[in-house]
């Protein structure tokens, strides 16, 4: 609802979305299912023409440096993305931190962005500090919903789809230029 089109214009309109689902339905799951996620849009990347990877999705414990060695597993699998040309975004985490993100915004390939209000302030929620690569709209953000409809939501969540509908929309610019 952010990225695309779902009755409400997003970011990048004309983008097909592919959805991998990696937590349970209490935001849960094990670290295998991410780095399955991530490995089977490598290896459909081709197929689908998939460029981008957004993760809404972060750890309760906070990183103040690169978290690589102790998600070495996820690190590995997010490598591997950007060897194939797609671009990973996770949301850095809304605990309002200003010296600790979520991994796997921590990992160092991976794009952390954090939130931005609709003033362009950082959002006090937004954890963020010197690994923090982008700011987006994440406050008040009206999306589609999961069961249906339309929400207004905050947080990190928000932002990184925007981001990441920002370069979807540079992929297609950069392939449309050189054909």
């Amino acid at each position: 609802g952010t990225i695309s089109t779902g009755g409400i214009r997003g970011v990048a309109p004309d983008a097909k979305i592919i959805a991998i689902k990696v937590l349970d339905s209490s935001g849960s799951g094990p670290e295998s299912d991410i780095i399955a996620g991530i490995d089977w849009c490598v290896g459909n990347s081709s197929f689908y023409n998939i460029s981008v990877i957004t993760m809404s999705l972060g750890t309760a414990s906070l990183y103040t440096s690169y978290c690589d060695s102790s998600f070495s597993s996820i690190a590995a699998s997010v490598n591997n993305a950007i060897a194939k040309n797609i671009t990973v975004f996770a949301a850095s985490g809304n605990g309002g931190s200003v010296t600790g993100i979520a991994s796997p915004a921590c990992i160092k390939n991976t794009t952390a962005i954090g939130a931005t209000t609709k003033t362009d302030t950082v959002a006090s929620y937004s954890d963020r500090n010197a690994l923090t690569d982008l700011f987006a709209p994440g406050d008040s953000i009206n999306s589609t919903y999961y069961n249906g409809g339309y929400t207004t939501i905050s947080g990190t969540s928000m932002a990184a789809p925007h981001a990441a509908g920002a370069a979807a929309l540079l992929y297609q610019y950069k392939k449309e230029d050189k054909n």
